[in-house]
């Protein structure tokens, strides 16, 4: 004998709504902290405090209406919970956008430090003299690359004036360079790995790790500063050539 498949209660909608939502901000999730905003930049750049804002108001918001508003048999119900459905695919979409849009797109090495760029921070003008693959706005994480001082007098006058605006150097990807072609330059900026433990007397647990993970003697380690985020951060550069290792959430100077 076949048996009536009883409606959903409220207390049974609300939890089937959080856990898709759920799904959802977990795909939303993995795309801002493993692409966009990798590493110590998940926090440094921003990423982790608008993603708990986004995941916060999607997982909490649209449950909780379907729980206020569920009625098993109510008349209407299906167009009530699609209007929430797509205003809650809205709300995300906008919110990823917006993480979307301000993502490091580069990590520039200038003059003796390296200087995180976002996406939306080069003027299309400039974005637009700049040759492949400087031109693009990666969409699969930050690039280090390097930024030349330009050898006209009148170009480097305009950068100049730029920087009191914000727009320094590293906001003009037509000097970018590959980063291989500037490794002998930051590792003679570079500073000793010892500067680093000083440095960040209370976290030697993370310096040790930092090390062990880099499998080289630290005399072989050089770091120099990350400009660009909530705190600064310091790249860790292999001693021997200069390529850069990693990104440690580590105070790179005093201040």
């Amino acid at each position: 004998m076949q048996t009536l498949r009883r409606p959903l209660r409220r207390w049974q909608a609300a939890p089937i709504h959080l856990a898709i939502s759920l799904l959802v901000a977990l795909a939303v999730f993995a795309a801002i902290r493993f692409v966009w905003y990798p590493g110590p930049l998940f926090e440094s750049a921003g990423g982790l405090r608008l993603f708990l804002l986004i995941a916060g108001v999607d997982l909490t918001v649209g449950p909780l209406i379907t729980l206020i508003i569920y009625v098993p048999g109510k008349k209407g119900l299906g167009f009530d919970l699609a209007v929430i459905a797509v205003l809650q695919v809205a709300a995300l979409a906008y919110g990823t956008w917006v993480l979307f849009e301000s993502r490091p797109a580069w990590i520039v090495f200038t003059k003796d430090r390296f200087e995180l760029v976002r996406a939306n921070e080069i003027p299309d003008a400039e974005r637009a003299k700049a040759r492949p693959p400087f031109s693009d706005k990666p969409i699969d994480g930050p690039r280090v690359v390097a930024a030349r001082i330009p050898a006209d007098p009148a170009e480097r006058t305009r950068i100049m004036f730029s920087a009191i605006q914000g727009f320094d150097l590293q906001s003009f990807p037509q000097h970018y360079v590959p980063y291989e072609q500037a490794r002998e330059e930051a590792l003679a900026r570079g500073k000793p790995f010892a500067a680093l433990r000083a440095l960040n007397p209370q976290r030697a647990a993370e310096v040790d790790a930092l090390l062990r993970d880099a499998v080289l003697p630290e005399a072989q380690l050089r770091f120099l500063p990350l400009r660009g985020g909530a705190v600064d951060l310091a790249v860790i550069l292999d001693g021997r050539d200069g390529k850069v290792l990693r990104i440690a959430a580590l105070k790179p100077w005093e201040y």
